[in-house]
């Protein structure tokens, strides 16, 4: 869990998630990190560092709030709460994931579990769904999950230039160090300058 690298790391820690059952989790999982329920779009952000939002966080529509907004305003807002030299990095997935009129089907399986996705892209919207359905051992039975994720997907090279009209100094990467990121995806580490 990220939170809990960067307490290891000497860092104070503030996560935010829409996500009540989300937060209990983290809470317990890293009880020396502040978690609070909220928006991304719409918590203060305090002054800071760093600003993360890693594994396409910023692509999931569940918050009513990212539904019809522009990524500027809350690049504005990271930009204005960090230091000078702050840095914000964050990923996220963009459009082609899919053939247009297509679904694509995958699955990954392990000794107690298996996990079937589906995937569609609405191209005019330039959004995408994922249907996943999971299964786990629990005893001799397993049990089963179903969950469906909407993103939006974005253009990297339209997030750069929000992200320098916000006054940050940007680079895109296609890993972390040396976790190479999947088709279609982009980090971004963009910098505050002094």
């Amino acid at each position: 869990m990220w939170a809990c690298e960067l307490i290891d790391a000497g860092y104070r820690v503030l996560g935010i998630d829409i996500s009540e059952a989300m937060i209990e989790l983290s809470r317990k999982k890293v009880p020396e990190a502040d978690f609070r329920v909220g928006s991304l779009f719409e918590v203060e952000i305090p002054p800071c560092a760093a600003v993360t939002a890693i594994s396409e966080v910023l692509n999931y529509l569940f918050d009513a709030e990212n539904e019809d907004l522009s990524l500027g305003r809350l690049f504005q807002r990271v930009h204005d709460a960090l230091v000078p030299g702050g840095v914000f990095v964050f990923d996220v997935i963009g459009p082609g994931q899919v053939p247009p009129g297509d679904k694509t089907r995958g699955f990954s399986v392990g000794e107690d579990w298996a996990v079937l996705s589906e995937r569609e892209e609405d191209v005019e919207r330039g959004t995408m769904e994922r249907r996943i359905v999971s299964f786990r051992k629990a005893g001799e039975y397993y049990r089963r999950d179903d969950e469906v994720h909407r993103v939006r997907l974005y253009d990297p090279s339209g997030l750069s230039a929000e992200l320098e009209r916000a006054g940050f100094r940007v680079r895109t990467m296609r890993s972390y160090g040396g976790l190479p990121l999947s088709e279609g995806h982009a980090a971004f580490v963009a910098r505050k300058p002094l």
